[in-house]
């Protein structure tokens, strides 16, 4: 049965709440996600048991009659689902109406950030491993402010479908999927391995102001895998390369941003590409397109819009999947409780991992067999993308959750003649903001005082990060 038809602007934004008075300019709507203002809970369905795949409800094709030739990995930074796509009709979120229990235990309701794109002033919400686990607080889902100073509401706001208009438009053309998870409860750096190696090596984000410079990881990658089978790749970054966590052992493959837009010009982009944002640098928050506090959401909409402009126009497009997500919930609010996932021997025991999923980030499906205007259902994590390529390509499994988890070709459309009309989204170019470090709305003074402890934090790690880039040789 063919998909229904897309709705139109106005329907889909009634649906979205964002028609007439459901949801107010400044915050709190007059009746909450299921009709009432109340405690968050959590949707505890799977949650605490092992998953495993589920009996497909058909057949794959032949994966080299799939129709996908180039597979485009995006990853963006610290968003939870229900903070930015909690609005999508037919989806599992919600936004308006939840309260949650302040430090002081104080309850506290829900409120729409409206144009509060980056949260100038305010601290990067907490999101390390042991307060993601203190958040599920025994699946009352309500930890989120625990260990946010009193008056910083900043956890528990929320984006709508006007404040995120490319995301607004995958909603009505593409597949939103709103069981993805980060592979880790935890920051950063953890899951970004995920999205590498489909296991990690680090439970924290390692490395500060050039003392400590993060540990060179030894654990196998898709880059080796795909290498293997003989598989092209490319990894393009902006002004950070993730990739220098090996070291310098994929420096061949790792490529500036410029690049990626001239190769999908040319129809020259190889079969697996990872695209990574413009990461927060040293207070150059009006630069960051990442989503990362205390970026502007705007410049990551930017951002995102440029890369679907250039793979649809590509010539090819017609054999192209883009895969947007996030690497963690970055301390933003949740309603549904993380199941439990297998992790090996080593990561348990080394790392401390106890193989509970990361909460729900946002995760986007696009291109000719994406379903259009679809919420998909199924449990999927970065181990479903892994297992994906494993399945396109034949690439060799990675890690032990690879038997597993769900693979994410389930998610889309192989019995349906692929789709190629790709609509253009009406964007602003970037870039917005202020550098929140120098003064604005809600900031105690200007000048570089002004960073929160937090985003020094931040900031320190990425420095790092980046100091061991160089050392290795990579330039941008």
């Amino acid at each position: 049965m063919p998909p229904p038809p897309p709705l139109d602007r106005r329907e889909f934004l009634k649906q979205a709440g964002l028609v007439g008075a459901a949801v107010s300019a400044g915050g709190l709507a007059a009746c909450g996600v299921g009709g009432s203002s109340s405690a968050p809970g959590g949707d505890s369905a799977a949650a605490g048991q092992w998953i495993t795949a589920p009996s497909a409800s058909g057949p794959l094709p032949d994966p080299k009659e799939s129709g996908i030739e180039h597979l485009v990995v995006v990853m963006m930074e610290n968003r939870s689902f229900d903070h930015m796509l909690g609005w999508v009709p037919g989806a599992n979120g919600r936004q308006a109406g939840l309260l949650y229990p302040d430090a002081e235990g104080k309850l506290q309701a829900t409120h729409r950030l409206s144009t509060d794109y980056q949260g100038c002033g305010l601290e990067d919400p907490p999101h390390g491993y042991d307060h993601g686990h203190a958040i599920i607080n025994g699946g009352r889902m309500d930890g989120f402010l625990r260990d946010t100073p009193v008056g910083d509401l900043f956890p528990i706001g929320y984006y709508t479908a006007e404040e995120l208009p490319f995301y607004a438009g995958c909603a009505q053309e593409w597949t939103i999927c709103d069981r993805y998870h980060s592979g880790m409860l935890a920051s950063t750096q953890s899951n970004r391995m995920y999205i590498h190696c489909g296991q990690s090596d680090r439970n924290n984000n390692s490395g500060g102001l050039f003392d400590v410079l993060p540990k060179t990881s030894t654990l196998r990658t898709v880059w080796d895998a795909a290498a293997e089978a003989g598989v092209s790749t490319g990894y393009y970054f902006n002004n950070l390369p993730y990739t220098a966590i090996w070291g310098g052992k994929y420096l061949g493959i790792s490529r500036p941003y410029a690049s990626f837009a001239l190769e999908a010009a040319a129809g020259l982009l190889p079969a697996i590409s990872y695209v990574d944002p413009f990461f927060y640098n040293d207070g150059l928050d009006h630069l960051c397109n990442d989503d990362h506090p205390h970026a502007d959401v705007r410049n990551g909409q930017s951002f995102l819009n440029g890369i679907y402009d250039a793979l649809r126009r590509s010539p090819t497009w017609d054999k192209t999947l883009m895969v947007i997500c996030y690497d963690e919930w970055g301390g933003f609010f949740d309603h549904v409780e993380p199941p439990y996932m297998p992790v090996s021997d080593a990561e348990r025991d080394e790392v401390g991992n106890d193989g509970r999923l990361g909460f729900r980030v946002p995760c986007v499906l696009i291109g000719p067999r994406a379903r259009r205007g679809h919420v998909e259902k199924m449990l999927l994590e970065p181990n479903s993308i892994l297992k994906f390529m494993e399945w396109r390509w034949g690439l060799e499994p990675l890690g032990v959750r690879a038997a597993a988890t769900n693979n994410l070709a389930y998610a889309l459309d192989f019995n349906s003649a692929p789709r190629t009309e790709a609509p253009a989204f009406s964007v602003p170019l970037n870039p917005y903001s202020q550098i929140c470090a120098l003064g604005g709305i809600g900031l105690p003074a200007p000048g570089a005082a002004g960073m929160t402890g937090s985003m020094r934090a931040h900031a320190d790690e990425i420095e790092a990060l980046q100091e061991k880039a160089r050392r290795a040789g990579f330039r941008w």
